[in-house]
């Protein structure tokens, strides 16, 4: 493990000398989380920035991959957990790749659809393979068992979290 962290570790320890209470395992766990989020994130990034991409703008695109027609930007903003303005701003700059292509509705002028063009879909097919290998490559520590077993787990406490009343992660 890190320094940084080992360094967090002895800091909680300092804290619980004072307050016994602190639920120290939870808050490791919960501290580890979030490293582990961020340290997967910049090394996505990082494999991805190579097809200028990153991890945001992948998950959109394989949004628009796996969906067998145009969709309303609105619809793939709730999909991301982004704002309107952020994919209104990928969209426009995807467009200028040539990534997407956006189509106006028949019947109400207000609403754009938006899909992969062949470019994009190309984009994707060659970007997956890099991310797949560096992501096994990671995993690749745990068993299949393991894998299976943290699964679940982060899966038990993820259910958790949405049963407290928290409607802003549904």
């Amino acid at each position: 493990m890190n320094t940084f962290f080992e360094e967090f570790k002895t800091t909680l320890d300092a804290v619980a000398r004072e307050i016994p209470e602190l639920p120290r395992q939870e808050v490791i766990l919960t501290r580890l989380h979030f490293f582990l989020f961020r340290s997967l994130n910049e090394d996505m990034n990082q494999t991805l920035s190579g097809f200028g991409l990153n991890t945001t703008s992948m998950l959109a695109l394989v949004i628009l991959y796996a969906n067998p027609g145009p969709i309303n930007p609105s619809r793939l903003s709730y999909g991301m957990i982004s704002s309107r303005t952020n994919i209104t701003r990928l969209i426009d700059e995807w467009v200028n790749k040539g990534w997407v292509q956006k189509e106006a509705c028949t019947h109400d002028r207000r609403k754009v659809y938006v899909s992969l063009t062949e470019s994009g879909r190309q984009l994707i097919k060659r970007a997956l393979p890099a991310q797949w290998a560096r992501i096994k490559s990671i995993w690749g520590v745990l068993t299949p068992g393991e894998a299976a077993l943290l699964e679940e787990l982060l899966h038990r406490v993820w259910q958790r979290i949405l049963a407290i009343d928290l409607p802003n992660l549904r």
